[in-house]
């Protein structure tokens, strides 16, 4: 898990992250399940679909990319999650580590939304 200032802070709506390791298929169930339990209005099907096929794209080991900023709506404020991923190839197995940046408030949610399925894998 990753909870940090984003150093760099050319969003600066968006100056903290949360991150985690997931599978390939774990990342459009993970975004949904944002989308319907911790914002009021999350990611699309078609923006899941785009942040999907962005991280399909990814052929390098380590390879870093900026997917985009989505409007969110989160206790009824308009917000910004800029997502980030980094692509990590292990043989033929590929793992992505989904960063988020928003608000601190946001990133904290997520942060623990995150350490859940973290639980969920030790059983």
């Amino acid at each position: 898990m990753v909870n940090k200032k984003n150093n760099t802070n050319h969003y600066e709506e968006a100056p903290y992250a949360a991150g985690m390791n997931f599978g390939l298929e774990e990342v459009e169930p993970f975004l949904k399940h944002l989308s319907s339990s911790i914002l009021d209005s999350g990611f699309n099907q078609n923006e899941i679909n785009t942040i999907q096929s962005e991280i399909n794209t990814m052929k390098e080991d380590n390879e870093i990319k900026e997917i985009g900023t989505f409007d969110v709506i989160y206790k009824g404020q308009p917000t910004k999650i800029r997502i980030q991923a980094e692509i990590h190839i292990e043989d033929v197995d590929k793992e992505v580590v989904l960063y988020m940046f928003s608000i601190q408030e946001l990133v904290d949610i997520i942060d623990e939304e995150m350490l859940k399925i973290e639980d969920e894998r030790e059983f």
